[in-house]
């Protein structure tokens, strides 16, 4: 490791990146948060979204499905289910429609759980529903 930030992103199937970085900015809830090397300890719940490293070699740009980020001043990793890594805006939307069209049933069958989870939630919020009435039917 030299004087920057270690790098390192991490999908469940490989190490997409790992390099020293001068900073970092990612996508939270609230907006951005930048890291430097030698920051304060931090663990983040990163949002979907694009990620900016900044390293002696230029600017990359990561899009991420969001995850989590730790860093401790030296290092800084982030988990990620799906990340592709560009030069640019241009490259990370080309990387993603390359990444989205090879077949990946694990991400299919998490999107299938998602929509359910959203049709038993919007099923849950009916009016029929709110004032405790019926019971539970097991098909």
């Amino acid at each position: 490791m030299g004087a920057g930030l270690h790098f390192v992103l991490q999908t469940p199937h490989a190490r997409l990146l790992e390099l020293d970085v001068a900073s970092l900015r990612v996508p939270v809830d609230s907006g951005q948060v930048g890291l430097r090397p030698r920051g304060e300890p931090t663990l983040l719940a990163v949002e979907p979204g694009l990620v900016l490293v900044c390293a002696a070699g230029g600017r990359r740009c990561v899009g991420t499905a969001g995850g989590l980020l730790r860093s401790d001043g030296r290092q800084a990793i982030l988990l990620t289910p799906l990340a592709v890594v560009g030069d640019d805006g241009p490259g990370v939307l080309a990387a993603l429609a390359a990444a989205l069209a090879v077949p990946d049933p694990e991400r299919d069958l998490r999107l299938a759980i998602e929509r359910l989870e959203s049709g038993i939630i919007q099923e849950l919020r009916r009016p029929e529903h709110r004032g405790g009435g019926g019971g539970d039917r097991a098909a």
